[in-house]
């Protein structure tokens, strides 16, 4: 449950608790005074100071492009000095001297930006003719030790866009595997851990999927989605993800917290793509040299196999509920391996697929019901809804008339539509109430 959601039940049952006599009058309004203390604050003043670094940020810039012919060498090398040295010492000031503190996150991300800045000036200046991704690569290191020494999650979050600009050019565009990301993602994560920076980790988890996507642009594995081997790869990378989020889901740490939601709902959309039938069916091709595909599924494997070994420990579900899950983690496991193993020959798989798929939304429901996550079960009834709408036009789209499809189509979802809003709006006040449904 979140903080709102939280505070917000506080306050609907304090009145029984006090009359029940479990709690005091004293005690019910220092309980009531901590949670109002605790409530995240609308954060303007943090806004207003993050939009003017940046405001402030692009018209040095702008500045700085407008009458770049006219200084000398040493004048742009002087006032590249000085407007980092301004930035970080305005922080400091802001931090101690005015005790402003959310105007000191924004000269935090000003000094980000003034490094940038200095890193394409200098290379103007010098006239250095390097990579263009490695110029991204420097700044976004820049922008991870200013967050690393002044504690700043603006300037980690401006380090992760740039780490994600960075990766996008190696990755796509220059189509070269950016393995040293995985050195500045292991250093970002050392902050993350220690601070509960929410969006910043959010990023982070955004980031690790992006680079694990760009591996489908590599030249080694072929044109892209033209053979088995890009098959064997997303598998290989849904089922690494699921036992992530698994070891994210058992674990209570606000980093954990953050991340699961992305590694959820990119197990989710990968499971969902092997629903359709002809997804690995068109690109299927005899076995190759399966020996580094095997090693890599045992990798992978044991970081799903961790993840499950570590949500049953952590599971407060009834042994029923348990095995179930226990369950369908078995058959999606092995549903992946086989789709690493043995190309399609038909369609057969993807009703397996299906069938785990729902299974899975359900799970992940009911889940999120008893954990009080709402993020878990809005992300159950979406998928839900969306697996119709895709297997509606998958099995009538050829089957009837067009006009009549589309009539059928719309009377089926918005009846359907309704009962699933429905139903959701009541188990989400179910959870607010806490009652189990």
């Amino acid at each position: 449950m979140n903080d709102r959601g939280f505070g917000k039940r506080i306050v609907q049952e304090l009145p029984r608790w006090q009359k029940e006599g479990w709690v005091s009058v004293e005690g019910s309004q220092a309980i009531l005074a901590d949670v109002s203390a605790r409530q995240p604050k609308m954060a303007w003043a943090s806004s207003l100071a993050l939009a003017g670094a940046l405001l402030l940020g692009v018209g040095v810039i702008t500045w700085f492009a407008a009458h770049w012919n006219e200084m000398s060498k040493l004048m742009k090398l002087v006032l590249i000095f000085i407007a980092l040295t301004g930035s970080h010492v305005a922080y400091g000031l802001c931090l101690t001297r005015a005790a402003l503190p959310k105007l000191a996150q924004g000269m935090a991300l000003l000094s980000v930006l003034f490094f940038g800045a200095a890193i394409m000036l200098v290379g103007q200046i010098y006239h250095i003719d390097a990579h263009f991704p490695d110029g991204i690569a420097l700044w976004a290191a820049g922008g991870l030790l200013t967050a690393w020494l002044l504690n700043s999650q603006p300037a980690m979050v401006a380090s992760l866009a740039l780490a994600a600009l960075w990766t996008w050019n190696e990755q796509f565009d220059f189509r070269v595997m950016n393995w040293p990301l995985l050195g500045y993602m292991i250093l970002a994560a050392v902050p993350l851990y220690r601070h509960d920076w929410k969006l910043a980790a959010r990023g982070w988890g955004g980031l690790l999927i992006l680079w694990m996507i760009g591996w489908h642009a590599q030249p080694w594995i072929g044109e892209v989605w033209a053979s088995h081997a890009h098959i064997r790869l997303f598998a290989l990378q849904v089922l690494g993800l699921a036992g992530c989020w698994a070891l994210a889901l058992a674990s209570e740490h606000p980093f954990a917290r953050a991340v699961r939601a992305d590694f959820l709902l990119a197990v989710l959309i990968g499971a969902f793509v092997f629903t359709f039938p002809d997804f690995a069916l068109r690109h299927a091709k005899p076995a190759s040299d399966l020996a580094p595909w095997l090693a890599a599924l045992v990798g992978a494997a044991a970081i799903y196999a961790a993840g499950i070994i570590s949500l049953v420990r952590a599971s407060e579900l009834a042994a029923v509920r348990l095995r179930i899950g226990i369950a369908l983690a078995v058959v999606f496991a092995l549903l992946l391996a086989f789709e690493v193993i043995v190309p399609r020959s038909s369609s057969m798989p993807a009703l397996f697929w299906n069938a785990i798929f729902l299974g899975a939304l359900y799970w992940v429901g009911d889940l999120g019901i008893r954990h009080g996550d709402r993020a878990m079960v809005n992300r159950a009834f979406t998928g839900f809804f969306i697996w119709l709408l895709a297997r509606y036009f998958d099995t009538f789209w050829s089957l009837m008339d067009r006009a009549l499809f589309f009539m059928v189509g719309g009377v089926l979802l918005l009846a359907g539509g309704g009962w699933l809003e429905g139903r959701r709006r009541a188990l989400l006040r179910d959870i607010e109430s806490g009652r189990q449904p």
